[in-house]
């Protein structure tokens, strides 16, 4: 059982897929805590819940043309892909980042900044938001080009 879990995990998480993830995972983060920092510096970061949205909205566009076109590689649709895409994106990012950054700031107290006006709520929040995403694409928006990409490659699913 242990081992069919720990293949499964290194099947999901340790491959080129998930790397190049990774890789555009922290650019979208730069831009999303950037966006974030740049508000609250003007807002004030008792504020924090307008400078929340503009910076996940900028990052998700960011996610969707980096995921297109490097992780996933997809040829499917625009339309009906970004609509998947946005949609999940900001079912995860309300759940995870609205959510886990109100739990963890305001309910918990835990105000301790990266920098001046970047609370460690914001880096914390994103490490939920990162792995829910990534699963996300995988498994309900660029669909059809993994399967199409593991029958290329003989069914394996890791470039």
């Amino acid at each position: 059982m242990i081992r069919k879990v720990w293949a499964r995990l290194r099947e999901l998480f340790f491959n080129m897929q998930f790397l190049r993830y990774t890789v555009s995972g922290v650019l979208v983060t730069l831009v999303d805590m950037g966006v974030f920092y740049l508000l609250s510096n003007l807002l004030g970061l008792n504020k924090w819940y307008f400078s929340l949205l503009p910076s996940i909205v900028l990052s998700i566009l960011a996610a969707y043309v980096l995921n297109r076109v490097w992780v996933f590689k997809s040829k499917q649709p625009v339309l009906s892909e970004i609509f998947r895409f946005c949609t999940g994106r900001l079912v995860v990012s309300l759940v995870f980042q609205y959510a886990g950054f109100y739990l963890i700031y305001d309910v918990i107290g835990f105000k301790a900044e990266i920098i001046s006006n970047l609370p460690w709520a914001k880096a914390v929040s994103l490490l939920f938001v990162i792995v829910g995403n990534y699963l996300l694409g995988k498994y309900f928006v660029f669909t059809g080009c993994i399967t199409k990409d593991a029958e290329t490659r003989g069914g394996k699913n890791d470039d």
